[in-house]
C-alpha cells in the first residue's frame, strides 16, 4: 500500500505556492491562514524517507502511459506508416531531452539560492527573478502564472478527453450487447420458422428490434454526477486502492489489444508511407499529448532516496515508454489501417467478450485517472477564491467550485465530442508548450549569465521554434476541423502545409546562424563581463 500512497502524492508537488516570486519576504507564515498554506504532503508521515529507484521508474510509466496511448495508431496514420513511427521516435527523444533540461535548471538554481527542491513553475519563476536581463526579473511572477496557467489547462484537457472516452467506449459496450441479443433473437425467430413444427405466430417482444442510438453526449451526462461525486475526496490518499485496481485494468487491457492486433498485420501494401504534409500538424498534437508526464518529472526526482540516480531511471522509463508507443501505434495502424479510430479501442469488434472487456476495464482506469488529473487545476485555482471567503463558507465554496469544474469539462467534451479532435487540440495548444517550449527557454535563461555554447543556443532555440510553430499549426487545422468540418480538406491542409514549411525554414535559418557564429558566441552580459 505505500507504494499506491506515494503514487497519489506524486501529484501535489505540482502545485505549486500561487503567489509570485519573492512574496516569501512580503508575508511571513505567521501572517497566513494556517489552512489556507500549500500542503505539501510528500514531507508528511514517513515519505521524507523517499522513494525507491523501482517506485520512480514506475512512477514514470505510470505518468506517460493513459489515454495518449490509445490514440497513437491514429497519429501515425496521421504521417505515414514510415515517417510516424520515425517522428514518434524523434519526438520522445527530444521531450525526454527536455525533462533533462528542467532537472538540471533546478538543481543549478537550488545550488545558487541554498533553496529546497523546485516544481516546474517555481524552476521558470527563480530562473527568471535571477536572470541577468532586467525585463525576465520584472516578468518573473508573470512567468510562474503562466506555467500554472498551462498546467491548468493541460490537466482539464485530460479530464475532458476522458469524458469523450468515457462516453464513446461504453456507449460502444451498450449498443454491442444490444446487437448480440438483437442477433440472437433473429437466429431463434429464423430457426423457427424453418422447422418441421408449424412455428406458432411471434409474440410482438420477440421481434428483433433496433439498438438504441442514443447520443454521445447522453453518456457524457450520465457520467458527470459520478464524476463529481469522485472529485470531492479532496485527499487522494483515500483513492490508494482505487489507483491500483485501475492500474491493473489498464495494463489488463493493453496486454490484451497487443494480443489481438498482432494476429493479423493485413496487406503492408495498402498503406501509405508519407501522408500529405498537411495532415502533420494533427499527427503533432497527437504524438504531444502522449508525452504527458513531464509535469511528473520534478516533484518524482525531488522525492527520490538516490536523486542522483533519477537521469537513469528517467531514461530506463522513457525509454520503455517510448518503445511502448512506437510499436502499439505501428501495430495498431497496420492491423486496422485507415479505418483507425481516435482510440484504438473502438476499433475492437464486439463479437468477442474479451473486446468488451477492454474497454470497460479501461474505461474504469480512466475514471479513476479523472480525479487524479483534476487534482492539480483544484488545488490551484480554489484556495485563492476561498482566501477572499468568511471561514465558514471556504468548505461548501470548495465543493461547488469542484463541481463547477466539472461541469467547465463536460462543456468543453460536450462542445467538441470528437476524442481524435480533443486529443489533437490538448496537445497542440497546452502539451506542446510545457513539454517543448519552456524548458529550452528556460535553459537559455537560467544560464544567461555565461557565455552560450553556440550547439546549446541553437538547439534550444530550434526546439523552442519547432514546438512553438506545432502549437500554431497543430491549433489552427484542429480548430479549423472543429468549425468547419464540411470545408474542403485541401483548404486547410495547404495552410497547414505553410506552417509545417515555416518550421523547417525556421530550423534551417537556425542552423545556418550556427555555422556563422562557430565558437565565438557569447550573451551580452557575459561579453561586458569578459570584456
Amino acid at each position: 500500500m505505500p507504494s499506491q500512497q506515494l503514487d497519489m502524492e506524486v501529484m501535489t508537488p505540482l502545485i505549486e505556492n500561487p503567489g509570485g516570486v519573492g512574496q516569501e519576504e512580503e508575508n511571513s507564515e505567521e501572517d497566513q491562514d494556517p489552512e489556507l498554506l500549500p500542503v505539501r504532503h510528500y514531507e508528511l508521515g514517513n515519505s521524507h524517507q523517499g522513494i525507491t529507484f523501482t517506485q520512480a521508474l514506475i512512477h514514470l510509466l505510470k505518468g506517460n502511459i493513459g489515454t495518449g496511448l490509445l490514440g497513437l495508431p491514429l497519429a501515425v496514420r496521421n504521417a505515414g506508416v514510415i515517417v510516424g513511427p520515425l517522428c514518434l521516435v524523434l519526438m520522445g527523444v527530444v521531450c525526454v531531452h527536455c525533462m533533462h533540461i528542467l532537472v538540471n535548471c533546478s538543481h543549478h538554481l537550488c545550488e545558487r539560492l541554498k533553496r529546497p527542491p523546485l516544481g516546474y513553475s517555481d524552476t521558470v519563476a527563480f530562473s527568471m527573478e535571477h536572470s541577468s536581463y532586467q525585463c525576465f526579473r520584472k516578468s518573473a511572477r508573470f512567468g510562474r502564472h503562466l506555467v500554472n496557467f498551462f498546467l491548468v489547462l493541460t490537466q482539464l484537457g485530460f479530464c475532458s478527453a476522458y469524458f469523450v472516452f468515457l462516453a464513446e467506449n461504453i456507449k460502444q459496450v451498450v449498443e454491442g450487447y444490444q446487437g448480440v441479443n438483437i442477433t440472437l433473437a433473429a437466429e431463434s425467430l429464423s430457426f423457427a420458422n424453418t422447422s418441421m413444427v408449424p412455428a406458432p405466430v411471434p409474440l410482438p417482444t420477440m421481434v428483433p428490434s433496433e439498438p438504441w442510438a442514443l447520443d454521445l453526449r447522453l453518456y457524457m451526462l450520465f457520467f458527470l454526477p459520478f464524476l463529481i461525486l469522485l472529485v470531492f475526496m479532496k485527499d487522494l490518499k483515500n483513492m490508494a486502492v482505487l489507483s491500483l485496481l485501475a492500474n491493473v485494468c489498464m495494463a489488463v487491457s493493453v496486454i490484451i489489444i497487443f494480443q489481438y492486433i498482432t494476429t493479423d498485420f493485413g496487406d503492408l501494401h495498402r498503406l501509405p508511407l508519407t501522408s500529405p504534409l498537411g495532415k502533420f500538424p494533427f499527427f503533432f498534437g497527437t504524438a504531444i499529448f502522449a508525452f504527458e508526464g513531464i509535469g511528473v518529472v520534478l516533484p518524482l526526482e525531488n522525492q527520490m532516496k538516490e536523486p542522483k540516480r533519477f537521469p537513469t531511471a528517467l531514461n530506463i522509463g522513457m525509454g520503455i515508454t517510448i518503445v511502448l508507443y512506437v510499436v502499439l501505434a505501428t501495430l495498431g495502424y497496420l492491423h486496422f489501417g485507415d479505418d483507425i479510430k481516435g482510440s484504438i479501442t473502438l476499433n475492437l469488434p464486439h463479437n468477442a467478450w474479451t473486446n468488451q472487456m477492454v474497454k470497460i476495464l479501461y474505461s474504469f482506469g480512466v475514471f479513476v485517472s479523472f480525479a487524479i488529473q483534476f487534482f492539480v487545476p483544484a488545488e490551484i485555482m480554489i484556495p485563492p477564491v476561498q482566501a477572499r471567503l468568511r471561514k465558514s463558507w471556504r468548505a461548501p465554496c470548495e465543493m461547488i467550485l469542484r463541481g463547477l469544474l466539472v461541469c467547465l469539462t463536460f462543456s468543453f467534451a460536450v462542445l467538441i465530442p470528437r476524442l481524435d479532435l480533443v486529443i489533437s487540440l490538448v496537445g497542440a495548444v497546452s502539451s506542446s508548450a510545457l513539454a517543448l517550449v519552456f524548458p529550452p527557454l528556460v535553459e537559455l535563461i537560467t544560464f544567461s549569465d555565461r557565455p552560450l555554447k553556440p550547439a546549446m543556443l541553437v538547439k534550444d532555440l530550434v526546439i523552442a521554434v519547432v514546438g512553438f510553430i506545432g502549437f500554431l499549426a497543430g491549433t489552427y487545422v484542429t480548430l479549423a476541423e472543429i468549425v468547419s468540418p464540411e470545408e474542403p480538406p485541401e483548404v486547410i491542409r495547404e495552410a497547414a502545409q505553410n506552417l509545417t514549411v515555416a518550421a523547417a525554414t525556421a530550423v534551417a535559418g537556425a542552423l545556418g546562424m550556427s555555422e556563422e557564429l562557430g565558437g565565438n558566441w557569447t550573451t551580452p552580459t557575459a561579453a561586458v563581463t569578459l570584456g
